[in-house]
């Protein structure tokens, strides 16, 4: 995926005489984008970047500069901010380097030196100094970077430096492998100059905290494929080396081609995935793929490893895998090159449903055999909750239906400080609902899609209480994924609109949309507020149009 000119490498039409330099995203995302990128021969036909890609770049440097804005509050001795200095690139490097000679502590915004051998160009967020000199690359990212368990290294702003780590008894950190990826092109670059700290460790600051995880580029972590043995656990380092050797082969062929006769061939081809659907190179790319072309037809269904093991065997077409027994392919070279892979089974089985399913004309369809039951009660309350980009819960959305009749009801407070208060008065309405159902002789169930909600609301009740408790909670997902077969997932909106017929009031209800309407409504912006009302009221009535459709389709 190479977006809008974020790839970090060379610009598009670059010559073989320019050095062949990839930036720090190229060994994270598609290997045709960078063919595609440095082969003159495919046509350039930009449109406007999606709507849905451009939120996640708003909310990235919306939240870079939150992060950016309370380091700098702090007046850190040796902090060094050479953002500025980003259209003059040999100014910028020289400022980088100047700023790392001196001792700068923190280094926001700088670039380093391009690798020429290593083709390597690249501008990391920070450069934290490690206390016996030298400089590790940290990056700000717009999601989580810790998980549950133990032993997560961890720095605070005011003293970022690797040292100055703590370990956390309650949590541990999540390797995300593509910002891992990035650090370690970070790392290679700093080492090519000279620059980097003793050890190999590099660190992210995500929306745990104002704090910096920290993670050694060296630790093997990522099951990969192997040759001689099936599978191997590499390190981040190892999986960059080997993804950007490839790439730089990749570009370099690529940059060969003119459009004649004697070209070579491209290194890569194209594969239908995920990337696909946010990828400016698509409309030249799989978009040209034939279209019965399996990967091109149910992009993001398996990745492109699964894919070409698949053509390798022999199946490329819709209708060639949906007529293929997966345990056949299981057993022969397509196993082989994807055992490696978790859920390879399960991945392959469901991409096989989608694909007759493709065949067939279908979206979606309920199973052959047995159906779940789908509980029913005389109270049925349906609960949606909403949260911001700071993980924080703003809104708990209510439909209460009794008698045939339906009513909303919401907490609901867009600058939300205090998340435990607004999530205590959500489960005090749902405790009182519940002892008033209890009195009249009346059963009482708590419905939700998938767990968030379940999970937010246990942060919250450590002891089980009224309708908190695990038993009154009924998860719609289960039912749906125990008795529905999908090829465009099992989303709620899938469900609700493909299934049960249900449409939002809202042209294109999202959570990404929710939040850029939150952040409106945290500036005062009542239609924003309203909309956010709507959205979540739309959700719960979604919630109780999928359950009756449920009821109904699996008598």
């Amino acid at each position: 995926m190479i977006i809008g000119g974020v790839s970090g490498t060379e610009p598009a039409g670059s010559t073989a005489e320019r050095p062949l330099l990839l930036g720090g995203y190229a060994a994270k995302t598609c290997p045709r984008a960078v063919h595609n990128r440095h082969d003159r021969t495919v046509p350039r036909q930009f449109g406007p970047v999606a709507p849905e890609l451009q939120q996640l770049f708003d909310l990235g440097n919306t939240f870079e500069s939150e992060v950016l804005g309370a380091w700098a509050g702090l007046n850190l001795p040796g902090y060094a901010d050479l953002s500025d200095l980003d259209d003059d690139k040999p100014m910028h490097i020289g400022a980088t380097i100047g700023a790392m000679r001196a001792g700068a502590s923190v280094i926001v915004g700088g670039r380093l030196p391009d690798d020429l051998p290593g083709h390597r160009t690249g501008k990391p967020d920070l450069l934290i100094r490690a206390a016996e000199g030298g400089y590790h690359p940290a990056d700000i990212k717009a999601h989580r970077v810790l998980t549950k368990g133990l032993d997560a290294r961890v720095s605070p702003l005011h003293a970022p430096s690797l040292a100055a780590a703590v370990r956390l008894e309650d949590a541990r950190e999540h390797a995300d492998e593509r910002d891992l990826l990035q650090l370690a092109h970070y790392w290679r670059m700093l080492a090519a100059c000279g620059h980097q700290a003793a050890e190999p460790w590099g660190a992210i600051v995500g929306t745990d905290g104002a704090q910096l995880v920290w993670y050694d580029l060296r630790l093997p972590r990522f099951i990969t494929f192997s040759r001689t043995s099936g599978k191997a656990k590499r390190s981040a380092l190892e999986r960059y080396d080997h993804e950007h050797d490839f790439r730089v082969r990749v570009a370099a062929v690529a940059r060969q081609r003119r459009g004649r006769p004697d070209d070579p061939e491209p290194l890569v081809e194209p594969v239908g995935h995920a990337e696909c659907t946010t990828c400016e190179w698509a409309p030249v790319c799989v978009d040209e793929l034939p279209p019965a072309d399996l990967s091109g037809e149910l992009r993001g269904a398996l990745s492109v490893r699964e894919y070409l093991a698949l053509r390798e065997s022999g199946i490329r077409t819709i209708e060639g895998l949906a007529s293929s027994d997966p345990d056949d392919l299981l057993a022969g070279a397509y196993g082989r090159e994807v055992g490696h892979l978790p859920q390879r089974r399960h991945r392959l089985r469901k991409a096989a449903v989608s694909a007759q399913l493709a065949r067939d004309g279908l979206l979606l369809r309920i199973k052959d055999g047995p159906l779940p039951v789908v509980p029913r009660a005389d109270v049925e309350i349906d609960i949606d909750a909403e949260w911001g980009a700071d993980d924080r819960v703003y809104l708990w959305g209510l439909l209460v239906t009794s008698g045939g009749a339906s009513r909303y009801e919401a907490f609901f407070e867009p600058a939300v400080t205090d998340e435990a208060r607004l999530t205590g008065h959500c489960l005090a309405r749902l405790d009182a609902l519940a002892a008033e159902a209890e009195e009249q002789g009346r059963s009482l169930l708590v419905y939700h899609y998938t767990h968030p909600e379940r999970t937010r609301a246990a942060r919250f009740t450590p002891v089980p209480r009224g309708a908190a408790q695990p038993e009154r909670w009924v998860d719609l997902h289960r039912l749906v994924k125990d008795g529905v077969e999908s090829r465009a997932g099992l989303g709620l909106k899938v469900i609700a609109v493909h299934g049960a017929g249900f449409h939002w009031r809202d042209d294109d209800p999202g959570g990404r949309q929710s939040q850029d309407w939150h952040r409106a409504a945290r500036e005062g912006d009542q239609q924003a507020a309203r909309r956010l009302l709507d959205y979540n009221e739309d959700d719960v009535r979604a919630n109780l149009a999928v359950r009756d459709w449920l009821t109904a389709s699996y008598r």
